[in-house]
């Protein structure tokens, strides 16, 4: 977030004050979050301050913040004036939610989790926007069906701990071949990991596929 005023330029002559608040402050919060669908409402203002004439460009000072109600400042230095606008400003953006009620110990999915539309500006707690980053990760508690998953909500379900054994999968067309290895760091499903190679001594790197288990040519 922008911590020191910004200065806006004039908009066209033919539109309200409201209008060019509105225009600045869509602007100003898409640059912050281009991700969000960015919705502004104005307060209306009296009709005279509204179309008060301004012969310079109107200056519209403003701290984006995290509250939805906010006030910008429109300055105008000929003639002098200066009017406080109100607004309320929502970001609504695609967030990951459980799909069902979920037990504590499951381990997600993709059918476990899927993407809601939310006003992020309301929401006080962290969120995750990639459903990607939840997969193999286990539920600390039980959940509610359509709950937003915060990381407080999850923890990675190690398959692999450094120092196991594990087996080594490569498939080479219809033939699988399995080696085994030493895991030289921990891993949960999906994640990367690398493994020596008991037999060649080398260091290979592959994808955790399952309890004790990593590819080398895909997830």
């Amino acid at each position: 977030m922008l911590a020191v005023p910004v200065k806006g330029t004039q908009a066209a002559e033919t539109h309200s004050l409201t209008q060019k608040a509105h225009h600045y402050l869509v602007e100003q919060y898409q640059k912050i979050n281009p991700m969000a669908r960015t919705v502004v409402r104005v307060s209306p203002l009296a009709t005279e301050l509204d179309i008060r004439r301004c012969n310079s460009p109107i200056a519209f000072i403003h701290a984006p913040g995290r509250a939805t109600r906010t006030t910008t400042k429109a300055v105008c230095n000929q003639p002098v004036w200066t009017i406080f606008i109100s607004a309320t400003i929502e970001q609504w953006q695609p967030i990951a939610v459980t799909s069902r009620a979920l037990s504590k110990g499951t381990i997600l999915g993709d059918s476990d989790i899927y993407l809601k539309e939310f006003d992020i500006k309301s929401l006080t707690s962290p969120y995750f926007t990639n459903p990607g980053e939840l997969i193999g990760r286990e539920i600390k508690r039980a959940v509610t069906s359509n709950q937003i998953i915060s990381p407080t909500l999850v923890e990675k379900k190690l398959l692999i701990r450094k120092g196991d054994l594990v087996y080594i999968q490569a498939n080479k067309g219809a033939m699988t071949v399995r080696m085994t290895g030493t895991a030289q760091q921990d891993g949960s499903l999906g994640e990367q990991i690398s493994v020596i190679n008991s037999r060649s001594g080398k260091q290979v790197h592959g994808y955790v596929k399952s309890q004790g288990v990593i590819t080398v040519n895909g997830h």
